[in-house]
């Protein structure tokens, strides 16, 4: 009986009331008895007219969702370009259209730099439909049908090998979160951060995109803010940070649960709906909100397609690290929900806060 109120089609019939104390008996026999739990509250979300009310808590600081299991999930994609608009498809032209795409995040240099990146596909007819569609079916998961539990989720993905510590102003100077866990190298990011410059070089100072101290440190740079998002960093190849989050009782996600928590098994290439071009003014800017805000389970997807998202085997990462590419098929498709990145991770690999990240999980399940 318990577990089928974890089902999403018994949650969403559910009062309030049966909603919490179910979730009572989720925190008391799946979460670890150390970790600390806090700031639990139901929330609505919705996405492409798919809602759910569900909860968001923190568990040991670090925000997480309940996401109601699915018994017969569909997943995967074999559809080609179906549902998607033709006219964007077979239309784009990059350098005409240049501030109606999705872009990377990543500036000319950085792109250059990069050694990893994908490159064009030059064996698919992006001209045609037929072309685009074939490009599309060998770049996505296979359809399937699987079931998935009921599970906690973590609402970001964190940089490989990291945990969160706080936040550090670039304006004052201050640092909020785990002060212990900062003060031994608060000295050295702030001579990193705030260098004696003379009144020319001061003009040509940027702030780092990010910064990384092996077995330290990270800071990375929270775009459209005055601030710095600050973490303990450590080496680990995927098996060692498996092992360590385990001990704590979480997991990652596997192929199946990812793209479940997504796209939640909608028969949508895109979680956010059919839209790839982004008009001028108000419209672009909801599409752009869509893409990258929480999805109808309140998780939050990074967009800027400069890291992969780790899963619980090597063999398989999600999401894609990219150059801009000329056909719109191509710069979208590492977005969708069912995307299947040809990137596989070394055995011993030590992965790279810059270029990886893990999201935690808990899986209700018997």
């Amino acid at each position: 009986m318990f577990m089928e109120q974890l089902d999403w089609i018994s949650w969403k019939k559910m009062s309030d009331k049966a909603k919490k104390s179910v979730f009572q008996q989720v925190l008391l026999y799946y979460v670890h008895p150390m970790t600390e739990i806090s700031d639990i509250r139901l929330k609505d979300y919705e996405l492409y007219g798919i809602k759910c009310r569900t909860f968001e808590l923190e568990l040991d600081g670090e925000t997480f969702v309940f996401i109601p299991g699915n018994k017969e999930a569909i997943l995967g994609w074999d559809l080609g370009a179906e549902g998607l608009r033709s006219h964007e498809l077979l239309g784009f032209d990059l350098l005409e259209t240049e501030d109606k795409t999705f872009k990377t995040s990543l500036k000319h240099e950085e792109l250059g730099e990069a050694a990893d990146w994908i490159e064009a596909e030059e064996s698919y007819d992006f001209s045609s439909l037929d072309g685009i569609s074939l490009y599309i079916n060998d770049h996505t998961s296979e359809l399937r049908k699987t079931k998935i539990p009921a599970m906690l989720v973590q609402k970001y993905a964190l940089p490989a090998g990291t945990e969160i510590l706080g936040i550090m102003d670039t304006v004052t100077g201050t640092f909020k979160g785990e002060v212990t866990h900062f003060l031994p190298y608060e000295e050295e990011i702030t001579a990193t951060l705030f260098p004696t410059l003379s009144a020319v070089e001061s003009v040509f100072w940027e702030f780092p995109k990010s910064i990384h101290k092996r077995d330290s440190y990270y800071l990375e740079f929270v775009p459209t803010t005055d601030a710095y998002l600050v973490y303990s960093s450590r080496e680990q190849t995927h098996a060692q940070l498996k092992k360590r989050i385990e001990q704590k009782g979480f997991s990652l996600l596997s192929e199946d649960q990812w793209e479940f928590a997504v796209g939640a098994g909608t028969r949508r290439l895109f979680r956010w709906g059919n839209e790839l071009l982004l008009p001028p003014k108000a419209s672009g800017r909801q599409i752009l909100d869509k893409i990258n805000g929480p999805n109808m389970f309140g998780v939050v997807i990074d967009s800027h397609q400069n890291r992969y998202e780790l899963t619980d085997r090597e063999q398989v990462v999600k999401l894609e690290r990219q150059r801009p590419q000329r056909s719109l098929i191509e710069n979208m498709l590492p977005l969708s929900t069912y995307y299947q990145s040809q990137h596989m991770l070394a055995k011993d690999q030590i992965l790279s806060p810059d270029i990886y990240l893990y999201r935690k999980m808990i899986a209700i399940e018997l």
